[in-house]
């Protein structure tokens, strides 16, 4: 698999047509930006700020306006836990972010066979300009309980800006229920992005060319929502792969889901990775050397409580596994 798509919480800022794909990232995301005008008609947004860079097109004459990135709808990898949820929040998330013309939220969500009241809750899963695009960078869940689910879904957005391109990621909890006709997302919960910077070492972490950070998962470094212990596992963990994390702290559910327990993301002493090397957790069989070398650096580097497709040691051991964690590792620090 090729390099996986950085992201972070910066917005990329693309100078002209052919230089995005739906599978690629550029790396400038992380840079600052100035405001950009927000979709009439559109449910408002909290909109970060985005700096538009001149178009590549010739100096004589008008600009041409770059392309937006082609994108593809997300589809279920083999190997995924109840694909049909998943596509079902993917869905949503996309039809939100994908903006032409004066369409509204409510009638993209209704178009893509959802609920168009989800739209009042929608925040920044609708891009602050159009034309928009918006790809899902993953899926992963947050909770998987009877006929309940949570999917935690990372997505990037791209819209133009005068005559270049703009861009940012976003986090959602997407809340489903199991119904008769399937799977049904009944709530959005999108996290609140930020345009503070991190300071001392999670500044070092944000900078790591061998760390993924979604803009929410910045924000928290920014915010001083992450235990510094947690920092030092992943600058520990990456300085032999890569790594891409889906959420540290906003994004996910404040409780274990299904209980009553605060989960340790909520107390800033977890990190949930997707993927290990550009390759997703969810494609690694259970005896991929990667996948269990990486579960027993993690266990080396001082996680306490790590769960992920299959528990190395045991009962009673540090490692557990479940079908929710068949999509990712989690590294938590319990003590």
């Amino acid at each position: 698999m090729s390099t996986a798509p950085r992201f972070g919480r910066r917005e990329l800022l693309v100078a002209g047509a052919g230089l995005l794909s739906g599978a690629c990232v550029a790396e400038g995301q992380r840079r600052g930006s100035t405001p950009s005008t927000p979709v009439t008609g559109d449910t408002p947004t909290s909109a970060r700020s985005a700096r538009a860079l001149p178009s590549t097109a010739p100096t004589s004459g008008r600009p041409t306006p770059p392309a937006l990135p082609e994108v593809r709808p997300w589809t279920p990898a083999a190997g995924e836990v109840e694909p049909g949820a998943k596509t079902a929040a993917a869905r949503v998330v996309e039809a939100l972010g994908s903006v032409s013309g004066d369409s509204t939220p409510a009638a993209r969500l209704r178009a893509a066979g959802a609920d168009p009241a989800l739209a009042a809750a929608a925040g920044e899963l609708v891009p602050p300009a159009a034309p928009a695009v918006t790809r899902i960078v993953y899926p992963q869940y947050g909770g998987l309980a009877g006929d309940a689910a949570s999917v935690i879904v990372v997505a990037e957005q791209h819209w133009r800006v005068g005559d270049g391109l703009a861009g940012r990621s976003v986090t959602a909890d997407v809340r489903l229920r199991r119904r008769a006709g399937g799977w049904a997302v009944t709530e959005v919960r999108p996290a609140t992005g930020s345009d503070a910077a991190p300071a001392g070492r999670a500044a070092r972490l944000v900078a790591h060319p061998r760390v993924e950070l979604p803009d929410a998962a910045v924000a928290d470094l920014a915010a001083g929502r992450v235990d510094p212990a947690v920092v030092d596992v992943l600058l520990e963990l990456s300085a032999d792969r890569r790594l891409s994390v889906s959420v540290l702290r906003s994004g996910h559910p404040a409780n274990v889901f299904g209980t009553t327990r605060t989960s340790n993301h909520t107390r800033g002493r977890a990190v949930d990775v997707w993927a290990v090397d550009g390759v997703p957790i969810v494609g690694m069989p259970a005896d991929d050397p990667a996948l269990l070398g990486f579960l027993a650096a993690a266990r080396d580097a001082g996680c306490d409580e790590i769960g992920g497709p299959v528990d190395p040691d045991g009962a009673g051991g540090v490692h557990f596994t479940d079908q929710v964690h068949r999509d990712h590792v989690h590294l938590g620090l319990e003590s």
